[in-house]
């Protein structure tokens, strides 16, 4: 893959800023930054075209598709125009169907009368119901072909080992159904929308994460504009990743050596999140305007190494084993340090020394405290009145440039809530809090409150307690707090 990432998308971006706009644009893709970032790209485009127009997003439960599609097919009160994006990854991926189900069915057919001779008892509202069901199973297995029902029983029956029943299905499948109610799942709500829908004022944008290339549903959504954003192979994808860096160093200001993108890409860390979250490290803490492959291969080769930060880091995202391993790791260690260098020029700062174990401790202790205060401040920024927090995860460009000074503007009406630290540092803190509720954080502080209580009366050693709190937040049966 060369050039532009992107490219694929530029059929979608001129029908987004045309008028009339085509009822449907479809994005693919296998990696959930490039997704997001396409959905957000396509969006940028339409509100640029369309000042008055508004922008809703949904998620692709049963009634966010009956919301979404409700949306698309009514006449906006205050926007002249609207777009629509909705996640259809769970509708695209192919749900596990049994041999059961589909004996099931169609013994309940045969009893109500399927393929009955003409004259004899059957019961036409029972056929009706099963016939629904029958297209909702098929839709659901990503069989379903519209307008050939033996193709779909063929389908629907060969993947359960049920092919000598696929005649029953198929006439099953033939009966006439009302148009009103085919739409009993989501999928089928949808792809009722698709097939029925005309370029108008608004537009439908469907977004799907790695869905089943053999999904039926695919062939309809190919009638209108598809992003299709996959890389063939990790080669390919390490060409992605290198375009992508290349473009984002550009629109920070900054140049960066051609092995930087190289030496982020070659351990195999091939998505896009992770690998701009260390590349915007290297721009941010780099000492003049280009990024340097030195920086680069100190950033790697630091990671071998255990660091106060790993262990801070892994309870923020309530990876509590992993935090317990890292624990125990640095507990084992002659030296504690508590920041990764992140490739500044700069060394690390130096070594803490002591006897293993308790060299680490309390300064851990203390990094993991004003990590969850720095997480609990966050979330009550982002709760208070006029703090507008987007609906998705914001990346750390939008965090910087949007979300922070929001959230560092004094607001009528608002508590005074400190939001203090380094961009990178706030945007980590900023994430971790979608994971945690505020009664979670708040039993946190208080648990490690107890263990700094319990070391100096003595009630166990810190590594001690501190592991045994671990263990009481992984334990399955007991709250995250």
């Amino acid at each position: 893959m060369r050039g532009d990432p992107f490219g694929s998308l530029a059929p979608l971006l001129a029908a987004a800023a045309s008028a009339p706009l085509p009822p449907v644009l479809t994005i693919l893709g296998d990696d959930e930054w490039f997704v997001a970032e396409a959905a957000r790209r396509v969006a940028k485009v339409f509100t640029g075209a369309f000042p008055d127009g508004e922008v809703t997003e949904y998620d692709g439960t049963g009634n966010g598709v009956k919301e979404a599609v409700a949306d698309a097919a009514t006449i906006a009160l205050f926007a002249t125009n609207r777009l629509v994006s909705l996640d259809v990854t769970d509708l695209l991926r192919t749900k596990k169907l049994t041999a059961d189900e589909i004996d099931s069915l169609l013994d309940e057919a045969e009893g109500a009368g399927l393929g009955a001779a003409p004259g004899a008892p059957s019961e036409p509202r029972v056929l009706d119901r099963l016939a629904r069901k029958a297209r909702g199973l098929a839709r659901d297995a990503g069989a379903l072909v519209e307008g050939d029902p033996a193709e779909t029983a063929r389908k629907l029956t060969g993947r359960v080992k049920r092919s000598d029943r696929a005649p029953e299905l198929a006439q099953l499948l033939s009966l006439p159904v009302d148009d009103g109610e085919a739409a009993e799942t989501a999928l089928g709500r949808l792809l009722d929308y698709v097939l029925r829908a005309r370029a108008g004022d608004n537009v439908l944008l469907l977004r799907a994460l790695s869905p089943d290339p053999d999904h039926a549903a695919l062939a309809e959504l190919r009638r209108s504009p598809v992003a299709r954003l996959f890389a063939a192979d990790d080669a390919d994808r390490r060409a992605r990743l290198h375009a992508l860096g290349l473009e984002r160093v550009l629109d920070r200001g900054r140049s960066a050596e051609p092995d930087v993108f190289e030496t982020l890409t070659e351990r195999g860390r091939l998505t896009a999140r992770a690998f701009l979250s260390e590349l915007d490290r290297l721009v941010d803490t780099a000492a003049g305007p280009r990024v340097t492959a030195e920086a680069a291969a100190r950033l790697v080769a630091d990671e071998r190494k255990e660091y106060g930060s790993d262990f801070v880091e892994a309870v923020a995202r309530k990876k509590f084993l992993e935090a317990l391993r890292i624990a125990e790791r640095l507990f084992a260690a002659d030296d504690f340090t508590a920041f990764r260098s992140f490739g500044k020029e700069a060394p690390a700062a130096p070594a803490k020394k002591g006897p293993k174990g308790e060299a680490a401790f309390f300064p851990l202790l203390g990094l993991l405290a004003g990590e969850v205060r720095r997480i609990l401040a966050l979330k009550a920024a982002l709760a208070e009145p006029g703090a507008e927090p987007p609906q998705r995860r914001a990346d750390y460009r939008v965090f910087v440039d949007r979300v922070l000074p929001r959230l560092k503007t004094v607001r009528p009406g608002a508590a005074p809530v400190p939001v203090d630290g380094h961009p990178f540092v706030l945007h980590k803190a900023y994430l971790a809090s979608f994971d945690w509720s505020v009664d979670e954080l708040a039993t946190a502080l208080a648990g490690l409150a107890a263990i700094d209580r319990g070391v100096k009366t003595g009630l166990g050693s810190g590594p001690d307690l501190l592991q045994s709190w671990l263990l009481g937040l992984a334990a399955p049966t007991r709250s995250a707090g």
